[in-house]
């Protein structure tokens, strides 16, 4: 049997810039019609008229209250309620975000003709991300923490030290003075050691430490970006403004931390949530495509975080935010778990 012959709606599917499509729809007259039960008791839920009950107004008084184009307008409302998911599974549409709708041909007895435009997940192709990882991944950046990098270090400790004393002296802080010379006593209220010795090759440790997280995240970085290069996609609007929101939320806990609320910076900046919005978009897209690709990659490869690590994560997180909606907080840990896995597969390809 014909596969399209077993389809209940007539469409037309025409695709649209950004990642959007357009889709002309007819329902049949007798479906249209079939809406009119729903839509009267819809209509006649919050009614009140005098001598009746609320929700319970008889259809002739109702519809006689209400009008023929209110009627029609929620019988449309209806039936494309209905006909929307058929349709979506019909076509095998990946749907995102909420459709605008137009009624373009609307009678009683007649089928109901609309359009409907939508975002849809986008349609790419990946790359051969192995290769690419391979290729990007030959790049080795030795880390190395010099003796230059400590003495610099030293000196910010040395600096904060003089700021501490002019402080405590309730005297301003002497650019030009000389620096107090670090001494074993003074270390050790650091914690980080007892003698000079010993703090540089804390110093040292941590530095390493840091440094090579820095190339690591340099790496995976330059490796998403030669994946994104080389992957044709384009992005819908809600999917980047989605990421927006998320930037948002980022940076206004940045600004939190600072003792300051978003309001307040953006007042001091001079300027407004969508000057803000236009300066993102460029990052909102790349960190976007990267999401879907890293999604993507682990779907290919079957890449999936270990249960016990979410189950720890999740617990953390709660604990930490505990006003947070738990599906958004796994939704999170999922993610972040997710990316570790596709990283390390990705770095792994230079082998």
């Amino acid at each position: 049997m014909d596969h399209q012959s077993e389809k209940k709606y007539n469409v037309e599917i025409k695709k649209l810039p950004g990642s959007r499509i357009e889709i002309k729809a007819s329902i049949s007259a007798m479906d249209f019609d079939a809406a009119k039960g729903e839509a009267v008791k819809r209509l006649g839920a919050d009614v009140e008229l005098p001598g009746f009950r609320k929700g319970h107004v008889p259809e002739k008084v109702l519809l006689s209250k209400i009008g023929e184009a209110a009627l029609l307008e929620e019988m449309a409302e209806v039936a494309i309620s209905h006909a929307y998911p058929a349709i979506i599974v019909e076509e095998k549409l990946d749907v995102i975000g909420r459709p605008q709708v137009g009624i373009t041909k609307i009678a009683h007895g007649n089928p109901l003709e609309c359009t409907i435009t939508t975002a849809v997940f986008p349609e790419y192709k990946l790359p051969d991300y192995k290769k690419l990882a391979a290729k990007t991944g030959k790049n080795k950046e030795e880390v190395v923490v010099t003796d230059e990098d400590i003495a610099k270090t030293l000196e910010q400790i040395r600096r904060m030290r003089a700021q501490g004393i002019a402080e405590t002296e309730g005297k301003e802080f002497d650019e030009s003075a000389p620096l107090p010379e670090l001494d074993d006593a003074y270390v050790e209220t650091l914690g980080a050691g007892k003698t000079i010795d010993e703090l540089k090759v804390k110093l040292r440790e941590n530095m390493l430490i840091e440094k090579t997280r820095e190339a690591k995240d340099k790496k995976r970085i330059a490796i998403m970006e030669a994946i994104v290069t080389e992957t044709k996609i384009e992005l819908p609007d809600v999917i980047i403004d989605q990421e927006l929101l998320r930037m948002e939320d980022e940076f206004s806990a940045d600004v939190s931390r600072m003792g300051l609320d978003l309001d307040g910076y953006l007042k001091s900046v001079q300027k407004t949530k969508e000057d803000l919005q236009k300066d993102w978009r460029p990052d909102a897209i790349k960190r976007a495509t990267i999401q879907i690709l890293i999604g993507k990659i682990s779907d290919e490869e079957k890449l999936e975080p270990d249960a016990e690590l979410v189950t720890r994560d999740v617990k953390a997180l709660r604990e930490r935010y505990p006003d947070a909606e738990e599906n958004r907080i796994h939704g999170y840990v999922l993610m972040l778990l997710t990316n570790e896995k596709v990283f390390e597969f990705l770095e792994a390809q230079e082998a």
